[in-house]
C-alpha cells in the first residue's frame, strides 16, 4: 500500500490514469487497503462497497486500453464515498437508523447516476446521524465517527462520515448535504474543503422536500479542485425537481490559481455579529483574511453585519420538520430519548402558535438575506469562520458549553452559528482549512459568494490553498496525551516527513 496515492490530488490522478502512468485498479486497491487499516480507528463507513469499486476500476482500465483517454469519465476510477442518507442502486441506504439496515434502494439519487456515469468507483456509503439530525456523526447502526486528527473528538455533522474519509485518505471524494452546515461543519472540523452549493445547482432527491429552499447536496475534498471537478459532475437541472437553476456548462476547475484573488474585494466578519468565538480559532482565521490582502493582492475589509440570531432560527425553521418525521420514524424518537438535552426543542414547538411561528420565519430570513445582499452589493466574497471552535471531545449531541468564558444557551446547535445563515439565503459557501491550533486541531475558513456564483467561491478559495500549507499537513490517526502534545515545529516535521514519503 501507497500512502501517496491515497492523499494524491484527485485531479492529478485523473491525469495520470489517463497518461497510463498510473492504473485505475491500483488507486482502488491502495484506498481498499488504507480502509481496510484505518476505518476501524474513525468509524466512517456504514457500509462498505469495495467489490463494486474494484469492478468500477477493472471497467476504466478497460476502457482506456480499448477506446483510449477520451472516453474516460471526469472521475472515471477514482474512489469515492456516498452519504448514508444518498440512495444507491443495489447498496444498502441506512438513514443511520436501524429499521433501514436491510434498505437495498432499487434506483439510484440522480447525483449517484451521474458519478456511476462519470466513472466514480463507489466504495460505500459514509456514516451519518439518524437522517442526519444531529451536530455530531453517531448512529445506532455502527456507534461513533472518530476525528482522525484526533480520535477522541468529533467530527461534527452530519455529514461526518464523509469528513473523516477524505480526511484520513479513504477515498478521494466524498458526497454530502448541508442545510444548515452539514457539509461545512465536518469540513471544518478535520480540514478539508466542503462546498455547499447555491440552490437549484444540484439535484437534492429526497433528502428534503421537492419546494424546500433550504438543504442541498455537495461534493466533500481534500483540495478546493477535487471538490470543483465533483462539483462539475454533480451540478445540472433535473426535470423532477421544481427548484433547479439551467445548465451553464461551466468548467469550475479551470483557472483555480493563486492570481485569480489578485484585486477581490474581500469582506472579512470575524462572528458575524453574533460571538463568542475561541480566541485561537479567531486568530487563525484573522490571519487567513490578512493572507489574502497581504500575500494574494485582495482588498480586505472588516465589515459589521446585522442578522438575526442564528440558533434562535435554526431552531425555529426546522423543529416542525423534526416533529413531524418523528411521527413517521421511531429512530428519530429514539434519538429524543437518547438525547434529553433536545427536550426543550419540543417543548418550544408544540407550544408556539402558527402565527408566530410563520412570522418568525418570514421576517428573519428576509432580513438574512437583505444583510448579506448588501454585503455583496460592495463585495466579491465575505470571509467568515466555519465554526467558533476547533473539534471538541465527544460529548454525546453537545458542543462545547462555554466559549471565551461565556455560557453556550445552545450548545446541541451552537457550533452551527456561522455556516447556518447562508444554507437559508441560499449563497454559495465552502469550508477549507486555513491553519491550526496549539493542540494541532484544524481551523476552517467559510468562504462565500453572491449569489449563484459557485465558481468564484472555488477561485478564491483555491487562491487561498495554493498560497500556503496546511496541504502538507496529514492526521497521525492516534489519540493524544497530555505528555505527547506536540509544538507547532515537531507538527511541521511530522509534516516534511510525510511529503516525502
Amino acid at each position: 500500500m501507497t500512502d501517496e496515492i491515497c492523499f494524491k490530488p484527485a485531479v492529478e490522478l485523473a491525469a495520470l490514469i489517463r497518461t497510463k502512468d498510473i492504473s485505475p485498479i491500483e488507486i482502488v486497491d491502495n484506498v481498499i487497503s488504507r480502509a481496510e487499516q484505518i476505518n476501524p480507528k474513525i468509524n466512517g463507513l456504514i457500509t462498505k462497497s469495495f467489490d463494486l469499486a474494484r469492478e468500477t476500476a477493472k471497467a476504466a482500465e478497460e476502457k482506456l486500453l480499448n477506446e483510449g483517454a477520451s472516453a474516460l469519465g471526469p472521475i472515471e476510477g477514482l474512489p469515492i464515498t456516498i452519504k448514508d442518507l444518498t440512495p444507491t442502486a443495489g447498496v444498502i441506504t441506512t438513514y443511520g437508523v436501524r429499521e433501514y439496515e436491510a434498505n437495498v434502494p432499487e434506483e439510484d439519487a440522480p447525483i449517484v447516476d451521474r458519478i456511476r456515469c462519470a466513472g466514480g468507483a463507489i466504495m460505500g456509503k459514509s456514516s451519518t446521524p439518524p437522517f442526519g439530525w444531529l451536530g455530531v456523526t453517531e448512529n445506532e447502526v455502527i456507534g461513533r465517527t472518530n476525528n482522525p486528527w484526533d480520535l477522541s473528538r468529533t467530527v461534527g455533522g452530519s455529514s461526518g462520515g464523509a469528513a473523516a474519509l477524505v480526511a484520513a485518505g479513504v477515498g478521494h471524494l466524498a458526497t454530502g448535504s448541508d442545510g444548515g452546515g452539514s457539509i461545512r461543519l465536518p469540513a471544518a472540523m478535520t480540514g478539508i474543503v466542503g462546498h455547499k452549493a447555491s440552490i437549484g445547482r444540484i439535484p437534492r432527491h429526497n433528502e428534503s422536500g421537492l419546494f424546500e429552499i433550504v438543504d442541498v447536496v455537495g461534493p466533500m475534498a481534500r483540495t478546493v479542485a477535487d471538490a470543483a471537478l465533483l462539483f462539475g459532475v454533480m451540478a445540472g437541472p433535473s426535470q423532477d425537481e421544481p427548484i433547479m437553476m439551467p445548465e451553464e456548462n461551466v468548467d469550475y476547475v479551470a483557472d483555480l490559481r493563486a492570481s485569480t484573488a489578485a484585486g477581490l474585494r474581500i469582506a472579512f466578519s470575524p462572528d458575524l455579529g453574533h460571538g463568542p468565538v475561541d480566541p485561537e480559532v479567531a486568530e487563525v482565521v484573522k490571519n487567513a483574511a490578512d493572507h489574502f490582502e497581504q500575500v494574494l493582492g485582495a482588498r480586505v475589509n472588516e465589515v459589521k453585519i446585522d442578522i438575526p440570531d442564528p440558533n434562535e432560527y435554526f431552531m425555529i425553521y426546522y423543529m416542525p420538520q423534526f416533529l413531524n418525521l418523528c411521527e413517521k420514524e421511531p429512530g428519530l424518537v429514539r434519538m429524543w430519548e437518547k438525547y434529553p438535552e433536545a427536550a426543550r426543542w419540543k417543548e418550544l414547538m408544540t407550544s408556539m402558535p402558527a402565527e408566530k411561528w410563520w412570522n418568525i420565519i418570514t421576517e428573519s430570513r428576509h432580513k438574512n438575506f437583505s444583510a448579506f445582499a448588501d454585503i455583496f452589493h460592495s463585495y466579491d466574497i465575505l470571509l467568515t469562520p466555519t465554526a467558533p471552535v476547533t473539534a471538541w471531545k465527544h460529548n454525546g449531541a453537545f458542543g462545547p458549553t462555554l466559549i471565551e468564558g461565556v455560557s453556550i444557551k445552545y450548545p446541541i446547535i451552537d457550533f452551527f452559528r456561522f455556516t447556518e445563515p447562508f444554507g437559508h439565503s441560499g449563497h454559495p459557501a465552502l469550508s477549507l482549512n486555513c491553519g491550526f491550533t496549539k493542540d494541532r486541531m484544524p481551523v476552517g475558513l467559510q468562504v462565500v459568494g453572491p449569489m449563484r456564483d459557485d465558481k468564484g467561491v472555488f477561485q478564491a478559495a483555491a487562491a487561498y490553498e495554493a498560497s500556503t500549507k496546511w496541504l502538507d499537513r496529514r492526521p497521525q490517526l492516534v489519540e493524544p496525551t497530555e505528555d505527547k502534545m506536540k509544538t507547532a515545529l515537531e507538527i511541521d516535521s511530522i509534516s516534511e516527513q510525510n511529503s516525502s514519503r
